[in-house]
């Protein structure tokens, strides 16, 4: 269970850094930017608060736990592509 959230957390790092190197040599849209880092951000998040949730699993239920991590995660990465979204684009 460990090994599958650090393998999120590494994913959303390699989504970071593509994004970044892309953005740089101006090969990508803004809208395709703004979802590669929410989709960093947001799988980073999530594999830290599924973490937490791991740790606490004894005092809650299972399915309510990861029930609630994907609800904030799903929040979260939608909320931030529209943020990034609506950026102004650079000359």
């Amino acid at each position: 269970m460990i090994g599958l959230l650090i393998l999120a957390g590494a994913v959303g790092l390699v989504a970071a850094t593509a994004a970044l190197w892309a953005q740089g040599r101006a090969m990508i849209h803004q809208r395709i930017f703004a979802g590669l880092i929410s989709l960093a951000v947001t799988v980073i998040l999530f594999s830290l608060i599924a973490w937490a949730a791991v740790a606490v699993m004894t005092t809650a239920p299972l399915l309510l736990t990861w029930g609630f991590a994907g609800a904030l995660a799903l929040m979260f990465a939608l909320r931030l592509y529209r943020e990034l979204r609506t950026l102004p684009e650079a000359d």
